[in-house]
């Protein structure tokens, strides 16, 4: 059995976890960063390596979408 994990921010939890429970991936949250990211560690099998490619990419998605939305907001304090 393989193991991954990964760093989520707490306001992005919600959708991660949609994300993570469709593919059907065993996981479990093992703590918290000191930035505030909470662990998840998601345990899979060689075949499932694709749906774990595929949820790195939703966070990767998520972290980018976020950071768009700070951007914004900071654009739009500074008028």
């Amino acid at each position: 059995m393989r193991k991954a994990e990964f760093l989520v921010p707490s306001e992005a939890m919600l959708e991660f976890t949609d994300a993570m429970a469709s593919r059907h991936l065993d996981n479990s949250v093992t703590g918290t960063t000191t930035e505030g990211e909470i662990v998840v560690e998601v345990s899979y099998e060689r075949e499932e390596n694709n749906e774990v490619d595929e949820l790195e990419k939703v966070l990767e998605k998520i972290r980018e979408e976020m950071d768009e939305e700070k951007d914004e907001e900071e654009e739009e304090d500074e008028k």
